[in-house]
């Protein structure tokens, strides 16, 4: 079986940091052609540095482009206080030397998409606000014909930002509404089914105590997940980002439907929800958009715990 093309788009993040983890131990079934940063849990500098440093620690030889700075039209609010300062909790992982690339960031996606060879595509895995991807296809709209499809974390029929929009979307709705209007397939990876996803607590302490260097430091940033507000009370810590990658990687353990979706972009108590039409009289037209909204839970953390294990 061939390869799949991906591109990820991220903001780290811890959950930003699990999905890249999973990534770099997919690499027999996933071609990593780069990653892209976007601010959204934390400023542009500190999530880039944040990739940088992940992409060493796991090896990942690939490019990282320095994205947006902030969204299309808003102002930038990120989330550290879930977190944390550095946007990976309080593990600090090994100094390095690599750099961003120079240049222009849309510039440079774009040419990594519109250089694979004629027969192949590109599959973009946005986990965070989606204004890097929205500029991408309105400067460069010749790009949507090389891309496959989008697998991208967000969104959902129910907020955690708001009671009705998700973060990433109401981060950047204007963006999402682009991209949600391309017209592109998009599998949206969003609460409906990353609320189901996850480690406990007894998984979470395992890695934490494991003797390897990369587990312990990636159990060390769930702990802080566990520790913070949002899971003191949770048996279960959402890893969502990470969501999206085993959907490439392990399709067959999610189930979802073809939906519509628009996104709020007033500012109203609705900003940034995702507003998904599931009626089965829906017209057909403009159903690009796979709503994943189930997920086997014993599949996903065994095939996680795995992708971890095995760096």
């Amino acid at each position: 079986m061939s390869k799949k093309n991906i591109w990820i788009d991220c903001d780290p993040g811890i959950d930003d940091a699990i999905a890249l983890a999973a990534a770099a131990a997919s690499r027999d079934a996933l071609n990593i052609h780069g990653i892209s940063t976007v601010a959204g849990n934390q400023t542009i500098e500190r999530v880039t540095n944040n990739a940088l440093a992940l992409s060493a620690f796991l090896d990942l030889d690939v490019p990282v482009v320095k994205g947006a700075e902030g969204p299309l039209t808003r102002q930038k609010e990120d989330a550290g206080h879930v977190h944390g300062e550095t946007g990976l909790g309080n593990t600090v992982l090994p100094k390095t030397s690599k750099q961003a690339e120079p240049g222009n960031s849309l510039q440079l996606i774009r040419d990594y998409i519109m250089n694979l060879p004629e027969d192949e595509k590109m599959t973009l895995v946005p986990v965070g606000p989606l204004t890097n991807i929205a500029l991408l296809l309105k400067v460069f709209p010749e790009t949507a014909e090389r891309i496959e499809e989008i697998v991208l974390m967000g969104g959902g029929t129910f907020g955690n930002r708001t009671p009705t929009a998700e973060f990433n979307i109401w981060g950047d709705p204007e963006a999402a509404k682009i991209v949600f209007d391309s017209g592109l397939p998009i599998v949206m990876c969003g609460l409906d089914v990353t609320h189901k996803s996850g480690l406990d607590r007894e998984q979470v302490e395992a890695l934490f105590n494991s003797e390897g260097e990369v587990q312990k430091a990636f159990g060390e940033m769930l702990k802080f997940y566990f520790d913070s507000p949002a899971y003191i009370n949770s048996e279960l810590v959402h890893i969502h980002d990470a969501v999206a990658v085993i959907y490439l990687t392990n399709p067959e353990i999610f189930k979802g439907m073809q939906v519509s979706v628009d996104v709020d972009c007033t500012d109203d108590i609705n900003r940034g929800m995702t507003v998904c039409d599931v009626r089965k009289t829906a017209p057909e037209a403009g159903r690009n958009v796979t709503l994943v909204n189930d997920i086997d839970l014993t599949a996903f953390q065994n095939i996680l715990q795995a992708k971890l294990g095995s760096l």
